[in-house]
């Protein structure tokens, strides 16, 4: 698929200039940041436990939030970071309402099935991200997502999710180890955002 002619204009400009362009009006300006972030906002919340079609439900939503609030968007840092955490709060706030998926704080292990770790060590894809996410226990994928990928501190994971700072520190600690010894890492883990 092709850019139209109304925005390949757009396609050189940085997320700043789009969105001082769609802050005039130039709706084609905001279109060109959808079309360049909505892949990695859609990842973003697949990695968090939204399946598929949710996923894209809550990424339209998110960009939908950010055009009607997009005067509210201070350039203190990355333009798909503010739009992770517009879909992040989206997302966290489905989970709380309709119990759709798993947040809870048992700390008992979880255990993915074993067929399904052997199977991508077979076949060679155990370095896979989202699949070894897939294996955490939902609250641990959660925080450790927002955490990393939604550069969000521990503090800030808990006021976002609820959920005690000592319990996210462990979630995040423990999704990590998970995620290395998974992952047959060699090099080190992203460090988990402390501040």
């Amino acid at each position: 698929m092709s850019a139209t002619p109304a925005t390949a204009g757009y396609r050189h400009l940085s997320d700043h200039d789009l969105i001082a362009q769609a802050l005039l009006g130039a709706s084609e300006a905001f279109g060109e940041l959808v079309r360049r972030h909505s892949a990695a906002l859609r990842t973003h919340l697949r990695r968090m436990g939204a399946q598929g079609a949710d996923a894209d439900d809550m990424a339209q939503e998110a960009f939908i939030a950010a055009y009607e609030r997009l005067t509210e968007y201070r350039s203190d840092g990355p333009f798909l970071n503010w739009l992770k955490m517009i879909a992040a709060r989206r997302y966290l706030r489905k989970v709380k309402t309709t119990q759709k998926y798993l947040l809870v704080e048992d700390v008992t292990p979880y255990e993915a099935p074993p067929d399904l770790y052997q199977a991508g060590r077979r076949e060679g894809t155990s370095r896979d991200l989202d699949g070894a996410l897939s294996r955490l226990r939902p609250v641990e994928r959660l925080c450790v997502t927002l955490n990393i990928s939604g550069g969000l501190s521990h503090q800030e994971v808990s006021t976002e999710t609820g959920l005690p700072l000592g319990t996210v520190k462990s979630h995040i600690k423990r999704g990590l180890t998970q995620l290395k010894a998974m992952l047959d890492m060699v090099e080190p883990m992203p460090a988990a955002i402390e501040r």
